[in-house]
């Protein structure tokens, strides 16, 4: 068994998780709080969904509250990460 941390999600010093860069690409954290695991939760949504749908990110990242209600970006970003993930592999 292994668990993965967010500073693991990517072994290449000064490069960012799909996921990680969408978040800063989108401007998604405003206050940071939840971020860490609101980036874990979708790093791993599309690491078992690669095409996620708006519902099935919802679904997915309801356990995450997020208290500055940034969802929409959240979503967005999910998104962007897939996209990105696509075009990288």
């Amino acid at each position: 068994m292994s668990i993965t941390t967010i500073e693991g999600l990517t072994t290449d010093v000064g490069t960012k998780h799909p996921v990680q860069q969408a978040w800063l690409d989108l401007d998604v954290a405003q206050c940071g709080y939840c971020q860490a695991g609101q980036i874990m939760n979708a790093s791993s949504l599309l690491a078992n969904n690669p095409n996620p749908t708006d519902q099935d990110i919802d679904n997915a990242m309801q356990g995450n509250l997020c208290r500055c209600g940034t969802y929409v970006r959240i979503r967005e970003a999910v998104k962007l990460a897939a996209t990105q993930m696509k075009t990288e592999a």
